[in-house]
């Protein structure tokens, strides 16, 4: 059960992108899993009774999304409404909420909030206060008096979110970027660090109606910050490639103590939750995942190593009911140069012999690449162990994996230590190739 319901990022209006290989029936699966994400939190706040849906970041653009994009979001607005479940879009500014509103046509049951207009409403008798936090610089609000009488209790919860994209393997922070909420508010700057968004620290640090008890701090991100304590992370509900942090999930939060056996029932009045601060739960959204299997390398051509594929993914099958798998399939050579050569040509017909057995029904996984493995050790070509000698057949192998070997040791080294082997094995694997 839950009082309230909590999604990042849908952009229903930016689609995942399809394999140009892939087969139809996964291609559409990948094409709507952001729009299913976000059915899936609907239907998360419905099943657990919630009072509203909150949605931050980016939701949908209405100078990019189509008609049946905007009839998605509709659809889920009006089915909340119907279970008596408000929607609450926290947007940057008034424009983009009067977009959003006008193409929707403004549907029963949608509320807005911005950092100049906060929203309150009561959840069975308690004050509830939804602040958008991301651009505050400070709190327009005066501070609540209540003269003698005893302060009525509220829970205000302040939600921002940085604006990094679908997060890949090369993101790094720009050069010159501007710190980052997690650099003010502890002084250091994680790698990779969320987009530059000095307000929400700088208000959470000055405002003492942010440090309220009642209050609660929410930062929405696709990456996974150091956030410090008090401040809650909400991963986006669909990720959009394997380098995200997060496969996609919305959060819930339980203001009030819910009896399971009288969930449907509305009460005019309920009991605060003893600790709603620990109530914070992810319940999962994704529609599509992303897997990796090392198998190691078997003799022989591609029907073989197809045969050795598939039996590593039928002992590792997804969950029934689970999201599509986009799996990529590693294959060990050892120290092997002329194996990882081969592996490289053969993959294209290992995963068509894989792919045959494809069923879309019984087993939802998509073999998307196959490859030899990039992360293994060169350290036993060095010369340290293989004993080699300068003007030796081995001596540019043995040379090239001492040269990854310290970038591994070094303290702050100029190339990440699994981009370095990936370069030393290519470097390799070009030469035997020639």
């Amino acid at each position: 059960m839950a009082d309230l319901v909590f999604a990042f990022d849908p952009a229903i209006d930016r689609p995942l992108a399809a394999p140009d290989d892939a087969p139809a029936d996964v291609a559409a699966t990948i094409g709507d899993a952001a729009a299913d994400a976000f059915d899936a939190a609907v239907d998360a706040a419905l099943a657990g009774h919630a009072s509203a849906l909150v949605l931050c970041g980016r939701v949908l653009d209405p100078r990019r999304a189509s008609p049946a994009q905007a009839a998605r979001l509709r659809g889920g607005v009006t089915r909340l409404a119907a279970a008596d479940c408000r929607t609450i879009v926290v947007a940057d500014d008034t424009a983009a909420c009067t977009e959003l509103a006008r193409m929707l046509g403004e549907p029963a049951g949608m509320q807005f909030v911005t950092p100049a207009a906060p929203l309150e409403f009561t959840v069975r008798g308690l004050l509830v206060e939804i602040v958008a936090g991301r651009h505050a610089a400070a709190d327009p609000r005066p501070a609540e008096t209540h003269g003698g009488d005893p302060a009525p209790l509220r829970r205000r919860i302040v939600i921002g979110w940085d604006q990094a994209l679908w997060h890949e393997r090369w993101s790094t922070p720009a050069a010159g970027e501007e710190p980052t909420l997690v650099d003010l508010i502890t002084g250091q700057r994680p790698a990779p660090a969320a987009a530059a968004d000095p307000g929400f620290a700088a208000t959470a640090a000055a405002v003492p109606a942010w440090k309220h008890p009642g209050c609660f701090l929410v930062w929405g991100s696709r990456l996974r910050p150091a956030l410090p304590p008090g401040v809650q992370h909400l991963p986006p509900v669909q990720a959009r490639s394997p380098h995200e942090t997060s496969p996609g999930c919305c959060c819930s939060l339980t203001l009030l103590e819910r009896d399971a056996s009288r969930a449907a029932t509305v009460e005019p009045f309920a009991v605060p939750h003893a600790d709603w601060r620990g109530s914070w739960r992810e319940i999962p959204t994704r529609r599509v995942a992303w897997r990796t299997v090392s198998i190691e390398s078997a003799a022989g051509g591609d029907e073989e190593l197809a045969t050795a594929v598939w039996s590593a993914l039928e002992a590792q099958p997804p969950a029934a009911g689970g999201p599509l798998e986009i799996v990529r399939v590693l294959v060990e050579c050892g120290t092997s140069v002329p194996r990882r050569v081969r592996v490289g040509e053969i993959s294209a017909e290992t995963l068509a012999r894989v792919r045959q057995l494809y069923d879309a029904k019984a087993f939802r996984i998509w073999c998307r690449d196959l490859l030899p493995h990039p992360g293994e050790s060169l350290a036993p070509l060095g010369h340290a162990r293989s004993g080699s000698r300068p003007g030796s057949t081995t001596s540019f192998s043995s040379a090239l994996a001492d040269i990854v070997s310290a970038l591994e040791q070094a303290a702050d080294p100029s190339l990440p230590p699994d981009l370095a082997r990936e370069a030393g094995w290519l470097a390799l694997e070009l030469v035997e190739s020639v």
